[in-house]
């Protein structure tokens, strides 16, 4: 039987389908047709994104089992850096989920 604190943890194969997901899902807006004209470094962009992105959830998971307490990104500046850059790094990430939906936005309306 398993202990309350395995309950919470997330597994290299589901963390690895989420990063997947979110990629491919932001593909949807990057037709194959418009990525075949650069030839096959599009495949390089992809793999070095994969990796980058494998190696924040690594990040986030190491960050999560060392302080469990909710907020991500925000608590764990908050406790390394007080409130106040907490509070800007929550503002940051915040507009920087909004410029990415826009240029998504702009990228799928000039294809």
């Amino acid at each position: 039987m398993s202990s309350d604190a395995d309950a919470h943890k997330v597994g290299l194969i589901p963390v690895t389908l989420m990063v997947s997901g979110n990629i491919m899902g932001s593909g949807v807006f990057l037709l194959p047709a418009n990525l075949a004209a650069t030839g096959g470094i599009a495949i390089y962009g992809w793999l070095v994104t994969i990796i980058g992105a494998l190696a924040l959830s690594m990040v986030y998971a190491k960050m999560s089992s060392l302080d469990p307490s909710p907020g991500g990104s925000y608590a764990y500046a908050r406790r390394c850096f007080g409130p106040f850059l907490g509070y800007q790094t929550n503002v940051l990430y915040w507009l920087a989920c909004w410029i990415g939906n826009i240029a998504m936005v702009v990228i799928a309306s000039a294809i």
